[in-house]
Parts: structure tokens; sequence; C-alpha cells
């Protein structure tokens, strides 16, 4: 399941704890699979984060070097 399924189903599991008239079980099962579910997209989110971080990282390392290479021309 991919991160996009994942976040439909998590906001069809609010909308039925907040809409329907569940009973306890119900409510208390699909609360733990919300939970699930957040935690594997929160997992995603952070490494996708840490790949942004790394690739803002290379970009300031290329615009270190041609400020370098520029300085050097000159």
């Amino acid at each position: 399941m991919d991160f996009e399924e994942m976040m439909k189903e998590l906001e069809e599991i609010v909308n039925r704890l907040e809409s329907e008239d569940l009973s306890l079980e119900e409510s208390i099962e699909l609360f733990q699979r919300g939970v699930e579910l957040y935690k594997k997209c929160r997992e995603i989110l952070q490494k996708e984060q840490l790949k942004i971080i790394d690739v803002l990282k290379e970009l300031e390392g290329d615009e270190d070097d041609a400020g370098r290479n520029q300085e050097d021309e000159s």
C-alpha cells in the first residue's frame, strides 16, 4: 500500500469515527488501524524529508563549488 492509499484509508477511518454510530469494539478497531496507518505514513514522510535534506545539501555544495570556480577564473 502506498502513501496516498494509506492517507485515503486514514481519512475514511476518521470520517467513520466522526459520523457513524459505532460500537465501542468497532471504534477501537478503527482507532487502532488509524494509529497503525499514521505511524506508517509518518515513517514514510520522515524518510522523504531526509532525502530532501540530502538533495538540498548537494545543491548547496554545487553552488559553493560554482562560486569557487568563478573566483578561480577571476
